[in-house]
């Protein structure tokens, strides 16, 4: 069962990585190539929702160390919610 767990935890914290990985790829291919002739500026409301995705991808990496600190304090302990 602490397999299980184990490679639950390895799997999501891989997942968010490639996710963040891959956002930062597409970030940068629209900053090499952008889609429309518009100005270099950019819109405003842009640059806020990209700050904004930046934040909360911020926060789920808190997050998600903060759930890997907790499963592995608990099975350091061994009072894990696996353990029987």
């Amino acid at each position: 069962m602490m397999g299980l767990l184990s490679a639950l935890v390895t799997a999501g914290a891989t997942l968010i990585g490639l996710i963040i990985v891959g956002v930062i790829f597409l970030l940068g291919v629209r900053l090499v190539r952008p889609a429309s002739p518009s100005p270099r500026g950019g819109d405003p409301e842009e640059a806020q929702l990209l700050q904004e995705i930046h934040r909360s991808l911020g926060r789920l990496e808190a997050r998600v160390e903060t759930l890997e600190t907790l499963v592995l304090d608990s099975r350091a302990k061994g009072d894990g919610p696996c353990d029987t």
